[in-house]
């Protein structure tokens, strides 16, 4: 269901390029004299399996994203978390269409159910900045319900997972891997317990499973775009940064 240690390697390569990302301006100008060959590099890493994908999406931070960056910043403002996660989290659900709709009725930039909507203090979902800041306040309540002592990634990615498929589906994929002697604070062991908890709910054949059972890739697919955003966006800084 899923790679295990590709997925441990990406957490450890993310880190290795948030270190790189925070150097100084002087350190910062000697990857500005080698016309982004090392940002370049990071992202047709992290994009080998989906090269035209990555070719959309650039092209989408270029045409989509400043209509609502504003946005995301005032979301993130208000919450944990940097406005480069909202804004992916938004790419994976809507890919930042502000009228997208789904069959199963939700809509909007962070598509929200009706009754996730009117939770959130909601009146049009398709009003991009409500529907972005009450997506944000969804997420942040969801990360609330974790236990602070867990990491910060993996209670992201606990939650990206619960905002894709419900909650409890969490809670019990946590109190399954800690039957099982994992770690329930740690999204890789959790994620193992995910298909079991899945099966035992809805039936290894219902619409149910095989809708729910998609949960890791999207976590993969926002943990992307997510990286994506952030060497973009901090490339644009540092070459800022190295002019100075």
């Amino acid at each position: 269901m899923i790679n295990n240690l590709k997925f441990r390697y990406s957490f450890i390569a993310f880190l290795c390029i948030s270190t790189v990302l925070t150097l100084e301006a002087p350190v910062l100008k000697s990857y500005s004299g080698e016309k982004n060959t090392f940002y370049n590099e990071e992202l047709e890493f992290y994009w080998s399996e989906d090269k035209p994908g990555m070719s959309i999406f650039l092209n989408r931070i270029d045409s989509r994203l400043p209509k609502y960056k504003d946005v995301f910043v005032e979301a993130a403002s208000q919450i944990d978390v940097h406005w480069t996660l909202i804004a992916a989290i938004s790419y994976q659900e809507s890919h930042w269409n502000p009228k997208a709709i789904s069959n199963t009725g939700v809509r909007g930039m962070m598509m929200l159910t009706q009754k996730t909507a009117r939770e959130m203090g909601i009146k049009k979902r398709t009003n991009p900045q409500e529907s972005i800041l009450g997506g944000a306040k969804y997420f942040q309540k969801t990360m609330n319900k974790l236990p602070k002592e867990m990491a910060k990634l993996d209670r992201i990615w606990m939650s990206l997972a619960a905002y894709n498929l419900g909650f409890k589906n969490i809670e019990l994929a946590r109190d399954l891997a800690k039957s099982k002697g994992l770690d329930p604070n740690i999204w890789v062991d959790v994620s193992l317990s995910l298909e079991s908890v899945l099966k035992e709910r809805y039936g290894k054949e219902s619409n149910e499973f095989v809708k729910h059972n998609h949960v890791i890739e999207y976590v993969n697919r926002v943990n992307l775009y997510y990286t994506t955003l952030s060497i973009f966006h901090k490339q644009k800084d540092s070459y800022l940064l190295a002019e100075k």
